[in-house]
């Protein structure tokens, strides 16, 4: 079994140089500095096994301390940075291009399964994606998603590649923008033929300036978790709090300070 892990990147040291107001900074912001890529790549590298590590970069002015001697990773930067999805340059954000562009990627290699880690997601756990994929049901696995801001998580994801060119053709004829319907919600549509028969503006998001919105967002939610042909993660956390950080597998992001420090504890008494 072969696999192909993507991700993407943008980082901003200067903090003058980071133009999106519009990004919601969760975590320590030891997670938005370039040397955090050295915890990630541990991360990826000690409990993961993929053929290649593709990393999409957003032109980034500040870039990722890759590990030359890794002959793996392929770091691809992209003409511009898109922008975050809630306000971004073309169709797509730079979250979704490299999305896009790392699925494309692995669709022209020999491999089984597309699997995504977010630049700012830890996994903990030898063999969690092995786990993962043999636990797997459905074509797509996304992180489970609490309550219903939104049908899934998308830090960590599986794809079954028999099913890629199917989901990344039912992601791109989506004609609106990524400001309009969120990429969670396109990717729920991009699962389901249902969901993908019905007209987009049903799933437009709506500005939750009072409470009829709101309400409609969550029923928007709630149609796209009943009808996307989709499996979840059996390993938690994602977005999601507390961690049990005593747990064989599990994966996280936007981790604060302490949740960081504990993290690294855990990692290196598995190295022991």
């Amino acid at each position: 079994m072969k696999y192909i892990i993507g991700s993407g990147w943008w980082c901003a040291d200067n903090p003058s140089l980071d133009d999106n107001e519009f990004r919601i900074k969760y975590g320590d912001d030891e997670i938005r500095g370039k040397d955090f890529h050295h915890v990630w790549y541990d991360s990826v590298n000690t409990n993961t096994n993929p053929s290649k590590i593709v990393i999409v970069d957003s032109c980034s002015p500040t870039k990722p301390p890759l590990d030359r001697n890794d002959p793996r990773i392929e770091f691809i930067s992209l003409n511009e940075n898109p922008g975050h999805s809630t306000k971004h340059t073309g169709k797509y954000s730079g979250w979704t291009r490299s999305v896009l562009l790392g699925l494309s990627y692995a669709i022209n290699c020999d491999c089984d399964y597309f699997v995504y880690v977010e630049q700012d997601a830890l996994l903990k756990g030898k063999g969690i994606i092995e786990r993962e994929i043999a636990n797997m049901k459905r074509p797509f696995v996304f992180g489970k998603q609490r309550g219903l801001a939104q049908p899934l998580q998308q830090s960590f994801f599986i794809i079954d590649m028999k099913y890629a060119e199917l989901f990344l053709s039912r992601y791109m004829a989506i004609k609106a923008r990524d400001n309009k319907i969120s990429p969670e919600r396109k990717f729920a549509i991009a699962t389901s033929a249902i969901l993908g028969a019905l007209p987009e503006s049903l799933f437009y998001q709506p500005p939750l300036n009072n409470v009829f919105q709101k309400v409609l967002h969550r029923v928007q939610s709630a149609i796209l978790k009943v009808f996307g042909c989709y499996g979840v993660t059996v390993s938690g956390y994602g977005r999601d709090r507390p961690i049990k950080f005593d747990d064989e597998y599990f994966y996280f992001q936007h981790g604060s300070k302490e949740e960081l420090q504990t993290y690294l504890e855990t990692q290196h008494d598995a190295k022991r």
